[in-house]
Order: C-alpha cells, then structure tokens, then sequence
C-alpha cells in the first residue's frame, strides 16, 4: 500500500505535484538514497504528443547539478541506436530488464551498458512504467553499490513501478496539454486559456501591433493543384511567414485558409516604437523568405507564391468568443478589421507590405504614403504606407 510505504506516497502526492518532471526525478534520487539505495544514473521517459517529437527524457547522473532534459524525434524507434537499448527489449511486454555490469554474470548485450560500468556501475535495471491507456513511458535505474542492487532493493524498485507510472503520466499529460495548447492556440493564449480563462465572454483590451498576411491567388491555384499538393504549398507559405514573427516576438492567433493573424503586444508606450520595429522587420524577413521560396519552386517549374501584409498599431479584445460548446480565442475589434483591409489594399496595389498611418506614426523606419484609400467597411479615406524612402 502506497500510504505504508513513505517513496510510494510521496510519488503519488508531492511528486505528481512538483513544478515539472525534472524536480520529481530529482526528488526521486533524493529519497531513494536516503533510503539506502545508491543511485549512479535514473532516467524516466515519457512519450509526449507533438508534431516533431516522440518523447522527452529526463536523466540525472551522480556529479551533475540538474536533471538533464533530452528530446527524441519521430522515427528514432526505427534507428540502431533504440533497436540495441534496453528500452527496447521491454516492447515484447517485459516489466524489467537487469544486467549486472561487473563480476562472472557482467552482460554488456545493450548500448551504454560499458560506459555505465567505466563510470563506476555495478549494476542497471530497466522498467516499464505502466499507463493507463495500457502503453508504458520507460525508465532506468544503475547503482555504484558494490556487488550491485540487493534483491531488496530491486523488490523496492519493482514496487515502486506502478506508483512511477502514475507520476510520470501525470506530468507527461500536463506538460502535453500544455504544448497543444501553445501548438494550437500560440504560446501567449495557450497558458491563459491553461490558467483557466475558459468563460465565454472573458477577455482583456490589449494594445498590440497586428499583422495580418495572406496568400494572393490561393483559391485559383488550389482548383489547379491535386489536394494532397495544397498542405505542401500552405506549409510552405506558413513556414516562410510563421518564423519570422515569432522570431521577432509576435504571436500567431490563427491561421485561417491561407491567411496568418498575429500581434507584436505592447505593454507600455515606452516600448510602442521599438514592438512596430520588430513587427516591420519580421514583415520583411517573411517576403524575403517568400523570395527564397519561390527560387526553389522555380527549380521545381512550379508557380510563384505571392503574400500581402498588413500592419496597424491599436486597441483589440483578446478573449473567448463563440458558442457554449466550441470557443475560440482570439483578437476582435475595429483595429483586426482596419489590418485585413489594409492587408486586401496591398494586393490591389501590388506591395507586399502595407501599414497603417498610427504604425507609421511610431515606426522608427521611414515609410512612404501611397495617399488615402476607400477601405471595405471602414469610415474614412485611410492613408496607407509602404517601407521605403
């Protein structure tokens, strides 16, 4: 029982509620040696649900100041390096794996196991830490101890999967919540809506610039092009506009069709001329990325990808809108609806880039008026800016 057992208890209380993984395998060391357990090296992985990454390990070596986190990328199951692991001998349904790594019954059969015992290792088990979908996050353990791990201690061990199992899970979920949510949301509502601003209506003013992008001629290439070719080219162009943003400290929102939605936020005035700054240059750098792009798909005889680009500084509410089963977080207001006319009069002028007079009031670049223009739905002749002199 776990509540008789002090590791146990603490795996499934302190531990599953530690700030992160990496301060429960910490914690996990900490208690086991003061258990009389020496540990030389402890490793837990656990499988994490992301578009490039299969799984994260979290590993802790004697003489090291902090646990250690390492990604592994989709496909690494299929190298030599994971088909000669441990890790892989507990896919058939093996709960442990053991090698001793000194004296007559020494086995050396997996990767690392030779420099384990030239660090000092007398002894290595690798368990599967069962999960509730029926699957396992694997994880480690070796020992300096001479003549290795006691049947004691390896009882302990074993004990102590199932309760590893529930911690290691319990974290994996949340850090994978976590990630979706930034995935899917962007890395500013993302940890709100995590934080639990889920009501419908809840929102905040915020002063951002907003960058608006679109791909022109998009619904007529895409009647040209087999379906499967389409997401090639959306993520092509969402590659080449994407980066530069975030690079540059803005947000993406959403990604509608083919159009980007972001903003630069501003906290105080202070800092309004140098967000428009790095929101102008990350403007720049997604229409010289488009440039490079469209040399490769010239290599390939394949059309040029054209993108127009809003910019305006202003006022928005960022919250929850929607109905009460399916929501959506987002930016609204007059300021979104001024940056995607801005965004539609760049195309019809032919400029990659257009801002707006308030952006260009407080950007320390100089920007060009191409005069005042009719936009769709809004009050007023606006005058536009481009970059340049």
């Amino acid at each position: 029982m776990a509540e008789e057992d002090p590791i146990a208890h603490w795996l499934i209380t302190g531990a599953a509620a530690a700030p992160d993984l990496r301060t429960a395998v910490q914690g996990l060391v900490e208690r086991l040696e003061a258990d009389n357990t020496p540990i030389l090296r402890a490793l837990l992985s656990v499988g994490m649900l992301h578009p490039e990454l299969l799984a994260a390990s979290y590993s802790w070596q004697r003489g090291d100041k902090f646990v250690k986190r390492t990604s592994h990328h989709h496909g690494s199951l299929n190298t030599d390096l994971f088909r000669k692991s441990p890790f892989h001998a507990l896919s058939d349904g093996t709960t442990m794996v053991r090698r001793r790594l000194t004296g007559p019954d020494a086995q050396f059969d997996f990767n690392n196991l030779e420099d384990l015992r030239d660090a000092g290792g007398t002894d290595y088990v690798a368990i599967a830490l069962p999960r509730s979908d029926g699957s396992f996050n694997p994880g480690s353990f070796s020992t300096d101890q001479e003549g290795g791990f006691t049947d004691a201690q390896i009882d302990r061990i074993c004990f102590l999967r199932p309760y590893l199992g529930i911690m290691v899970e319990v974290h994996g979920r949340a850090r994978m919540t976590r990630t979706l949510l930034d995935l899917y949301l962007g890395t500013n509502a993302g940890p709100r809506v995590y934080g639990g601003q889920i009501k419908r209506g809840e929102g905040s003013i915020i002063n951002s610039v907003l960058f608006i992008s679109d791909l022109r001629g998009f619904t007529k290439l895409s009647e040209q092009l087999p379906l499967e070719h389409i997401t090639a080219v959306l993520n092509d162009y969402f590659e080449a506009i994407i980066g530069p943003v975030q690079a540059h400290g803005g947000e993406v929102l959403k990604m509608i069709g083919d159009g980007v939605l972001a903003s630069f936020p501003i906290d105080n005035e202070g800092e309004m001329d140098d967000v428009c700054e790095r929101a102008l240059d990350a403007a720049d750098l997604a229409i010289a990325n488009m440039r490079i792009l469209n040399r490769r798909r010239g290599r390939e005889n394949k059309p040029p990808l054209e993108c127009g680009i809003g910019l305006h500084v202003g006022d928005a509410i960022y919250g929850n809108v929607g109905a009460h089963d399916r929501l959506d977080f987002t930016v609204i207001g007059p300021a979104v609806n001024l940056c995607a006319r801005l965004e539609s009069l760049a195309g019809r002028l032919g400029e990659p880039i257009i801002c707006s007079a308030d952006f260009a009031a407080h950007s320390p670049t100089t920007l060009k008026s191409v005069g005042k223009h009719e936009l769709k739905n809004v009050d007023g002749a606006v005058e536009a800016f481009i970059p340049g002199d």
